[in-house]
């Protein structure tokens, strides 16, 4: 519990410079918007977690139920290029180079029995930690109702 605890804590702290290719996204109005896949302007457990499994599959590309390093980090790097490719080129690459070395720490934490390898449930621990960090009136849902985080703001 303890590493999960440090984990979810050390992914918010380098997540703070977050750009739209995160997976699960720091801010309240754009995790709903990202995770509720059913359109109600809400998120539960239960969607939540059918999402992140969604995900949790599409990066694992050899389906061997582990993202590899350059499974997770080949993932992150598209999703960033697409998303790279809508800002001036003069802002491109250091931004490139910054969020790509978070990747890289990113993966050295979610991969907590340091493996080599993120297992689903090494992925799935973090992810519940950003759904609790939203839910804020512990309700079992993620929605408008919700107070955003101090760093929301």
């Amino acid at each position: 519990m303890k590493t999960a605890i440090c984990a979810m804590t050390l992914l918010a702290a380098i997540g703070t410079g977050a750009t739209a290719a995160h997976a699960a996204s720091h801010d309240l109005a754009t995790f709903i918007k990202e995770q509720d896949l059913d359109g109600d302007g809400k998120v539960s457990k239960d969607e939540y977690q059918r999402g992140r499994d969604a995900e949790f599959a599409r990066m694992d590309r050899n389906r061997d139920g582990v993202l590899s390093h350059d499974e997770y980090v080949g993932d992150y790097s598209e999703r960033l290029e697409r998303e790279l490719a809508q800002r001036p080129e003069s802002e491109r690459a250091e931004e490139r180079t910054r969020q790509m070395r978070q990747a890289d720490v990113r993966f050295g934490v979610l991969d907590s029995d340091k493996s080599g390898g993120i297992t689903q449930a090494e992925f799935a621990a973090t992810g519940w930690g950003m759904f609790l960090r939203h839910d804020t009136n512990h309700d079992g849902f993620v929605s408008a109702q919700d107070v955003p985080a101090k760093d929301d703001a």
